[in-house]
């Protein structure tokens, strides 16, 4: 797909060759920024007992560009077959109608949501996490290094429901590229340890940092609706014995607790009901 939009001749190896060098970019420009933001340069207001480990820093660089290159590999008979006519993507709104646009984003969603959680909880069974998932769990305690530090495997297997929904029903082709790109970002952003977000539907980063402290819990992809299903789920916003102090980066407490405009203060309310009594 990105060969259709670059003019590039959609030939098997240069699809692994644009997929290796544009994935290996976005990797170490996001993953680079966030920890250069979250953990040198705001070091004091997130992370303040962080301690910067090279070699821990080094392997999950290691890990995360073998995992990009391995990815790219599988990708290249997805990518080839749907640049060749093959699958669903669609390029022209007008050829299903805005309804089935909306309509197919959610059955996206629903599609990804199940088979990713299903497939993450697989990967925590004894044999493939022994196998596979290991690699990416060896980083128990996150920085945004790890956002990608996986077997090759384990992070096509995890990215595969993405491409198989081109696949099983009309998808736009720029959603597709969408929504391929923003895993991306998403594995960055869960990886960093700080929680812009604190919508508990969304399995937003204290989720993703429990998930990584306590290995048996939340392993959705964007919600956290299979979680609570399955029985799975983890409240990122309780406070935990055993997770030392500074591991999930809160709001309202802790050392990384967060100062600035967008910092909500618990006053904030008593002063505004106060202000407008008067």
């Amino acid at each position: 797909m990105l060969i259709k939009l670059l003019g590039i001749e959609d030939a098997p190896l240069a699809i692994f060759l644009v997929l290796t060098v544009s994935g290996l970019l976005a990797y170490f420009l996001a993953s680079g920024l966030s920890y250069l933001l979250f953990f040198v340069w705001g070091r004091k207001r997130f992370h303040p007992d962080y301690v910067a480990d090279p070699q821990e820093n080094r392997k999950a660089r290691f890990w995360g560009a073998v995992s990009v290159a391995g990815n790219a590999l599988f990708m290249v008979p997805f990518h080839w077959l749907l640049s060749h006519g093959y699958g669903h993507l669609y390029w022209d709104v007008s050829d299903y109608g805005w309804p089935w646009l909306i309509a197919s984003f959610f059955l996206y969603l629903a599609v990804t949501e199940t088979m990713i959680y299903w497939t993450h909880r697989a990967l925590h069974s004894d044999f493939l996490y022994n196998w596979l998932h290991k690699r990416h769990h060896q980083f128990r305690v996150t920085t945004s290094w790890v956002s990608t530090a996986f077997h090759p495997i384990d992070s096509f297997a995890q990215a595969l429901p993405h491409h198989l929904c081109a696949f099983l029903f009309p998808v736009h082709a720029i959603m597709y590229l969408v929504m391929v790109g923003f895993v991306t970002a998403w594995s960055v952003v869960i990886h960093d340890r700080v929680s812009l977000v604190r919508w508990k539907f969304i399995n937003y980063t204290g989720h993703h940092t429990l998930h990584h402290w306590y290995y048996q819990y939340n392993f959705g992809q964007f919600t956290t609706v299979w979680d609570r299903l399955a029985g799975t789920y983890k409240d990122p916003e309780l406070c935990y014995e055993d997770v030392p102090e500074g591991v999930v980066v809160r709001w309202q407490d802790g050392p990384g607790k967060l100062v600035g405009p967008w910092a909500p203060r618990p006053t904030d309310l008593r002063e505004d009901l106060a202000a407008a009594a008067e």
